[in-house]
């Protein structure tokens, strides 16, 4: 029963801090903490159970046609990556059909292509790790959960990652080509690294070598993914500065709140001070208008070539903003 509860804990615990770390990433307009929740479960379930029920569809016959070892690289180099991609971004399809509003670039699209996986890792390290205690014990567990959850903890968050990357940078362009085909490059992305690392790590249990292939192709695609959400992130700062400049002359803003606006360890600084002070409420709203000021800036960068739709949005986030502005500076 320790082990066991080993197990859950090993699996669990590190892709929720891994997803905590990502979240952190989404600096400036942080997503909605149920689409989050969300996307976690949707790969810790959904995506588990119809990938399963897939592959074992899929298995069966390719294990009656080929030798077991045959059998068991085309499983895992082709069926499971294809299989498990296309379910885990089943998630990206439904935000984007549902809630579209809640992608504002590559950003987002690998925040949320990242919890899936982290979701659906977190469930499949469970699988492996409460297989291992029963078969091997605690020995063999910690072996395992050192390649699992650490070495090879990010990869699940990856192959996801770089189908939101497609669905986020598709969806905020004007150019037909990049709209349809980024989404499926990212899909073939998030197949392909998928099937180098299970092609890899299978043969790496015969040969050793090809595990270095898995090592240096999973942290390459991670390097890769830090990469954009550390550009989209500066990007963002560059829309708000841009989109909020204006903003103080008409009023809405001040000079001050601009520039912490404009700064993200401006904002932690003001909300931390007023958490300490034991002020929850001014704590409350800080982050409230900053969320509300941060959505004026990237819906007024929107607003040159999408629907009146998006007008009517920013004055009405124009007057939100300034009303809880000038509530703050009554508090203060």
């Amino acid at each position: 029963m320790i082990g066991l509860f080993l197990a859950v804990v090993i699996g669990v615990v590190p892709m929720v801090v891994y997803a905590l770390v990502l979240w952190w990433f989404d600096r400036y307009e942080k997503e909605p903490l149920g689409l989050l929740a969300a996307a976690f479960l949707w790969g810790a379930i959904p995506a588990i159970i119809f990938s399963l029920i897939a592959e074992l569809a899929l298995g069966i016959p390719i294990s009656q046609l080929v030798e077991p070892a045959a059998a068991s690289l085309v499983n895992a180099a082709v069926v499971a990556p294809v299989a498990e991609e296309i379910f885990k971004g089943g998630a990206l399809v439904l935000l984007l059909l549902f809630f579209r509003r809640e992608i504002d670039g590559a950003l987002d699209g690998i925040l949320y292509g990242g919890l899936v996986g982290f979701g659906f890792a977190a469930v499949e390290n469970v699988f492996y790790f409460g297989a291992t205690v029963l078969e091997g014990g605690l020995g063999a567990l910690a072996a395992l959960a050192v390649f699992r959850a650490f070495l090879f903890g990010l990869n699940h968050a990856l192959f996801t990652g770089l189908f939101g990357l497609g669905i986020g940078w598709g969806y905020r362009t004007s150019d037909p080509v990049v709209k349809v085909g980024a989404p499926l490059l990212g899909l073939l992305g998030a197949m392909t690294s998928h099937a180098i690392h299970n092609a890899s790590v299978t043969l790496g249990g015969e040969l050793g070598w090809p595990c270095l292939v898995a090592f240096a192709s999973d942290w390459g695609g991670v390097a890769f993914l830090i990469g954009v959400l550390v550009w989209c992130s500066a990007r963002e700062r560059r829309w708000i500065e841009r989109w909020l400049d204006d903003e103080v002359e008409r009023g809405t803003l001040s000079q001050a709140d601009y520039e912490v606006i404009a700064s993200y360890p401006a904002r932690v600084a003001e909300r931390t001070a007023a958490l300490l002070s034991g002020d929850l409420e001014r704590w409350r709203k800080l982050g409230r208008y900053y969320r509300l000021a941060t959505e004026l800036a990237f819906n007024r960068r929107r607003m040159g070539r999408s629907s009146s739709q998006t007008e009517e949005r920013v004055e009405e986030l124009r007057a939100r903003v300034e009303a809880v502005g000038e509530g703050l500076e009554r508090e203060a």
